[in-house]
């Protein structure tokens, strides 16, 4: 007999990414597995009385998203913080501040993603300015990259941070401007978040999860706690994680092994950072940032050290994601790795570095003898790239080796893409749009390429390319329906793509489409 399918999909350009040109008409769905896919109307066979159908009228259905990069607390948290990412000058981050005020009297203001080469002063506003706003109640606002804090005089006394910590600016008294960077930033951004109630967390959490859905978004790999964050946000997740309609895997941003044996996880790091930020000139560099001559970043271990925690993380068989931005700390993450294989011989850890930004040629070559992933952020480029942005502002004519995805592809190194939200937006169909539509052309991928990006070597990232990632018999009905034929329209338009409905372990968690109960 026949077993019924709980939902099909029918009239679907169904891509299964797992062989180019691979496509079904039709999946069918029983339980949280995918029962069968085919051609026509077959699927026929599969209708019971109580199948639900859906028709996808020739559009794109795809294996759901995973986000190989994502600060899940902290998204979570800044959903309700002032967002200042399109603010163009002082005036108008007043006009925001004053709103949440009045919105929420007595209580703190938070404002996340202000760039300071959006502003026409081209500087952060010190306390001074930010008392203009308000000196009721404390504000704290962050940089995009979260790099540089600002508070306000009220905030500077209420979060009591020694003055005398590096990374404090002073002005020409010695009195501190409200500006933190570096180590005082770290601190600063630690105990503030440190005070957020855990139920504030979960909650938080819980309300952002209809958004990832209504994206495509079905796993996400959380980077939580360590520096400049909170252990807090990384206790919640390992918590609470299997509580939320989203699959969530743990990188836990510590050096402290013992922890996480202790939680039998089976990878460490995330943002475990080797270097900083292009945006704050502290991604460390062989060379000269073009706007600070003299400066060339900044490295936070000494090459000992590291190799010294790469080691044991091989000998304890867990697998390491490294924060690397600058080709100095990707030298240095490389150099870590080979001592820790030639000491150890032991490889199939599928070991990470996180971002990866400046690459060489070299570096791709030595991390595919590594069987090193690569763990990138296309939307940087939407954000930073080309000749009148950031990666110019601060590289010169080197902007044009920033993420070079083609020649990483090419060089048999297995790429997967993430957000890094809430820094850059965590729809996968911008970061698409990005890998694709690359400001520099000799560095574009495919559509196809992208895709495979967020789907199937995404899940092989976190080796789960067994249960997700493609569309294929017995595997997890995580799917998606897209609003058009994706593989029809101008790449140029992949970033006005929207998701019509997602699935996730055969359950329908949203929908957009007409459902019936017959074919």
């Amino acid at each position: 007999m026949q077993v019924s399918a709980d939902i099909i999909i029918k009239n679907g350009n169904c891509i299964t990414m797992e062989n180019e040109g691979e496509i079904f008409d039709w999946i069918a769905i029983k339980n949280d597995k995918i029962l069968a896919l085919g051609y026509k109307e077959n699927y026929k066979s599969f209708v019971g009385t109580s199948t639900i159908i859906l028709d996808a009228k020739k559009k794109t259905v795809l294996p759901s998203f995973i986000d190989s990069h994502f600060h899940l607390v902290q998204t979570a948290l800044n959903e309700e913080s002032v967002n200042l990412f399109s603010i163009n000058s002082f005036e108008e981050i007043g006009k925001k501040i004053k709103r949440m005020e009045k919105k929420n009297p007595g209580e703190c203001i938070f404002g996340v993603r202000l760039q300071k080469e959006n502003l026409p002063e081209n500087k952060f506003p010190n306390r001074q300015i930010l008392d203009k706003f308000s000196n009721n109640v404390p504000i704290w606002l962050n940089s995009l990259d979260y790099q540089v804090s600002m508070l306000n005089t009220y905030g500077l006394l209420y979060y009591k941070i020694p003055f005398r910590i590096e990374g404090v600016e002073v002005d020409e008294n010695g009195v501190p401007t409200g500006i933190f960077r570096g180590k005082a930033n770290a601190i600063l951004r630690t105990n503030i978040l440190n005070n957020y109630p855990n139920k504030k967390r979960e909650n938080n959490i819980r309300d952002l999860m209809p958004k990832l859905l209504s994206v495509g978004i079905t796993t996400i790999n959380a980077m939580e706690g360590g520096y400049m964050y909170s252990d807090k946000d990384a206790e919640i997740v390992y918590e609470h994680k299997d509580n939320f309609p989203v699959d969530i895997v743990l990188f836990f941003q510590c050096l402290d092994l013992e922890t996480i044996k202790d939680k039998k996880l089976d990878r460490i790091g995330g943002s475990l950072y080797i270097d900083g930020t292009m945006g704050a000139r502290t991604a460390a560099l062989t060379f000269e940032y073009v706007d600070c001559p003299g400066e060339m970043g900044r490295l936070i271990f000494s090459q000992d050290e590291l190799n010294k925690f790469v080691e044991e993380c091989y000998t304890n068989r867990l697998q390491l994601s490294l924060y690397t931005i600058g080709d100095r700390a990707i030298e240095m993450a490389l150099n870590a790795h080979e001592y820790a294989f030639f000491r150890t011989g032991i490889k199939g850890l599928r070991h990470r570095l996180e971002h990866v930004e400046l690459a060489s040629i070299e570096h791709i070559k030595r991390a595919k003898e590594l069987e090193i992933i690569f763990s990138m952020n296309p939307t940087y480029e939407t954000y930073w790239g080309g000749s009148n942005k950031m990666y110019y502002q601060r590289l010169g004519e080197k902007y044009r080796e920033t993420n070079k995805f083609r020649e990483i592809i090419d060089g048999g190194v297995i790429l997967c893409g993430g957000s890094d939200s809430d820094i850059c937006d965590y729809n996968p169909l911008i970061g698409i749009h990005a890998a694709v539509n690359h400001p520099v052309k000799e560095h574009r991928v495919t559509l196809y390429e992208a895709i495979k990006m967020y789907t199937i070597n995404a899940a092989y990232a976190i080796f789960e390319e067994e249960k997700k990632g493609t569309l294929r018999t017995d595997k997890i009905a995580d799917i998606i329906i897209l609003d058009r034929d994706i593989f029809r329209i101008n790449m140029g338009n992949i970033n006005n793509v929207k998701v019509q409905c997602t699935i996730k372990s055969g359950k329908i968690l949203y929908n957009k489409i007409k459902v019936t109960d017959y074919a």
